[in-house]
């Protein structure tokens, strides 16, 4: 297994599914409250994480888009969280969260070619093109914001142009793994400390106990899914449990608004959500 591959997809893996595995201390918090029943919580969030990996593994082209277009939501809504109130901010979502997925595809095509075909499985030449056309719209959204949407704006287009030059002068995987973990994951691990407060010891053990389940999953089907290497093990792996935690994640978070439900006295310049 090469370092290149396997130190930023361990990065992903160790230091950003934790934020993911504070779902299950949300919903330990809200089966106390008397919101949600623990087993329903449980198992709906189960099911419908194995319904994911289903789907991938029957129409693995139609996981992948579905975790490309959740993931442009859910990382716009993070980067957005603390100006959900000025205006636009659907239009903002989109801007924020497109931005790894137009940058990497354009500047590092040769690169990603390979990664997409081990997760889709077959020629993925029409994705990339397709991710690459979008990209000159997304710089036209970018300097909308910038010249546009006043202050806010400025500062929201300064802070895509810095991601853009950081996942453009980083290799792939490296680029993604500094995003989801540096950034996103900080971004969402602090909102749910804010709305969990006062954070006992007791909190951060219940984290690490559903991080190490979702990690030792992903690394207990690393030789299951290799189809030439482990590195292919892991780059399937890594980006299939990302995508079966990713689809239960957005529900509860982004439509269900958890955050809020634990939080409610939170302002929407506060909320993480």
């Amino acid at each position: 297994m090469s370092w290149q591959i396997a130190l930023p997809l361990m990065l992903v893996v160790v230091a950003g599914f934790p934020h993911g595995a504070a779902d299950g201390v949300l919903g330990l918090r809200l089966a106390a409250r008397g919101s949600v029943s623990l087993t329903l919580f449980m198992a709906a969030y189960l099911a419908i994480a194995g319904a994911v990996v289903l789907l991938w593994w029957v129409a693995p082209l139609a996981g992948f888009v579905l975790f490309l277009a959740l993931s442009v939501s859910h990382f716009g809504m993070m980067d957005t969280a603390a100006t959900a109130h000025l205006p636009h901010r659907g239009p903002r979502v989109v801007f924020h969260g497109a931005a790894p997925i137009t940058v990497v595809p354009l500047v590092h095509g040769d690169a990603v070619t390979p990664i997409f075909s081990l997760l889709v499985g077959g020629e993925v030449a029409a994705l990339i093109n397709l991710l690459q056309l979008a990209a000159p719209i997304w710089a036209l959204a970018v300097l909308w914001l910038a010249l546009g949407q006043g202050a806010a704006g400025r500062r929201a287009a300064a802070e895509i142009a810095g991601l853009a030059v950081m996942l453009a002068l980083l290799p792939p995987l490296w680029g993604f793994a500094v995003y989801f973990c540096a950034i996103h994951s900080v971004r969402h691990l602090r909102a749910v400390a804010r709305a969990l407060s006062p954070l006992g010891s007791r909190v951060w053990w219940q984290v690490a106990a559903f991080s190490a389940v979702s990690v030792a999953a992903v690394l207990a089907a690393v030789p299951w899914l290799a189809t030439v290497d482990l590195d292919s093990g892991l780059i399937r792996a890594t980006f299939i449990g990302l995508a079966a935690l990713t689809v239960p994640h957005v529900l509860l978070i982004d439509v269900y608004g958890a955050l809020k439900r634990v939080a409610p006295s939170l302002t929407p310049a506060k909320r993480g959500d």
